[in-house]
């Protein structure tokens, strides 16, 4: 998903390659948000407004045409007040496989972009895939998941597993765990890298200490010196308001990471 700003093309690039890659067909919605029409009658003349915002759709759409060439590309606009937005994108959400954003810093207006990205993980059933800028698709055979042994990290690796090769290798970060009869066991992380093994996947337990760093660049450190690609995580296994209040792995990694970044609820 994209929003009307002009400094997306790379993400453009990317989640073509992306389809292209996967020979998937490739669905651009644009996030055109209208401020109210109360607030629009105080500085302009009745309804000149909209003209402003819809040739910015156009020339959107205009851009997305010429990159896209001759590939099989859909473009779909929602063009509305944010909390419309927000749940009209989730249900276009629910008939995609996977729904890819790029970072904060390719959408003119990134806090439409954080809410749109919840509202789907909330609303949809569906994963959201936030990949870096220049990002080049290959064949999932190695990854990792955030593991902490809760529903939403569960979902998150029955995600991942479903895009990933046969037989891949899946590391089990396990932050900061601590034995409990309710989540880890015993021996966190032990049994879901046995249960990855009963369904042919390569695994492996990676402990890792937060220390001096905080929880999601901790996770995300692992990764990358472990080369996977791509990052597993499950979204918001707290409450959203806590994690505004207090900061949270999500909070923290919604914006985007220097690799892959799937997320699920």
């Amino acid at each position: 998903m994209v929003d009307t700003g002009d400094t997306d093309e790379q993400f453009l690039h990317d989640a073509l390659a992306f389809a292209e890659f996967h020979d998937a067909h490739l669905s651009i919605v644009i996030l055109s948000a209208l401020p109210s029409a109360d607030y629009a009658l105080t500085i302009v003349p009745p309804y000149s407004f909209l003209q402003d915002y819809t040739e910015a759709v156009e020339a959107k759409q205009q851009r997305i045409a010429k990159l896209a060439g001759a590939s099989n590309v859909e473009v779909r606009t929602i063009s509305d007040q944010p909390a419309i937005i927000y749940g009209k994108a989730a249900v276009y959400a629910r008939y995609a496989d996977i729904v890819l954003f790029g970072p904060a810093d390719n959408y003119d207006y990134p806090p439409i972009r954080r809410e749109t990205i919840e509202r789907i993980l909330f609303a949809s059933g569906r994963p959201v895939l936030v990949a870096p800028n220049g990002h080049k698709p290959r064949a999932i055979e190695h990854l990792a998941i955030g593991w902490n042994a809760t529903r939403e990290t569960t979902h998150a690796l029955r995600n991942a597993t479903t895009f990933a090769a046969p037989g891949a290798k899946v590391d089990v970060l396990v932050l900061d765990a601590q034995p409990s009869a309710k989540g880890h066991g015993s021996e966190p992380g032990a049994d879901i890298a046995h249960h990855l093994a009963r369904h042919g996947f390569m695994s492996s337990v990676v402990p890792i200490h937060a220390t001096a760093l905080s929880d999601a660049e901790a996770l995300v450190k692992a990764a990358c010196e472990r080369g996977v690609a791509v990052l597993s995580l499950g979204a918001y296994g707290h409450s959203r308001l806590r994690e505004m209040v207090l900061g949270g792995v999500t909070r923290d990694l919604l914006g985007g990471a220097s690799i892959p970044l799937l997320f699920s609820h």
